[in-house]
């Protein structure tokens, strides 16, 4: 990356931060606990999962929101993503980020479920995820879209939710460790299947 590519990235995390300070009063975007460290409760949280996520991936995040991780994706470099946010006001916000910071990804405002991948697709998709739903329900979403791995930030209580999910489907997974918090993980799902 060019030294001008890498001030462009910095000035849009920069902008969107401010943003978000700005909306999260309307909206509650992120918790107001973490307002005074967005960089790093919430920007280098995201940022950490592009390690495993190729450039050509068409990459789903699945409850938005705030657009964390999608926005900061996006912003990274990543040309394929779609932002899934049930809620229309979260929506306006991502629609106003995409718009105010020249950003390149589409938004669905609909439930998740409903959402239709072709066939020929759905092994390029990667399903990610902030604090949105258990695994189990991940991996249904996964199931339903016929997508083949998910990249998951989970917290401490990651093993019980593996387990859980465990009894209802099969599925390969690696636990890598999360760079911002000691009590959280990134978690990686391939090859799911319903028992």
């Amino acid at each position: 990356m060019t030294k001008l590519a890498m001030e462009r990235k910095d000035q849009k995390i920069c902008a969107y931060i401010e943003y978000l300070k700005l909306w999260n009063a309307k909206l509650n975007l992120v918790s107001r606990e973490t307002l005074d460290d967005v960089y790093n409760r919430h920007i280098l949280d995201c940022m950490q999962i592009s390690r495993y996520l190729k450039k050509d991936y068409c990459i789903i995040d699945v409850g938005s929101g705030a657009g964390l991780p999608g926005v900061i994706l996006s912003i990274l470099g990543y040309h394929h993503v779609l932002l899934c946010e049930q809620n229309f006001k979260k929506c306006v916000f991502l629609h106003d980020m995409k718009v105010q910071l020249g950003l390149d990804y589409d938004i669905y405002n609909g439930d998740i479920y409903d959402y239709y991948i072709k066939s020929e697709e759905s092994c390029r998709v990667v399903l990610v995820a902030r604090a949105f739903a258990s695994l189990s329900r991940l991996i249904d979403v996964m199931t339903r879209l016929k997508v083949k791995r998910g990249v998951f930030h989970k917290g401490e209580h990651y093993r019980s939710e593996i387990a859980e999910a465990q009894k209802l489907y099969d599925f390969k997974y690696e636990v890598k460790h999360s760079e911002t918090n000691e009590q959280s993980v990134i978690l990686i799902i391939n090859l799911v299947r319903r028992k």
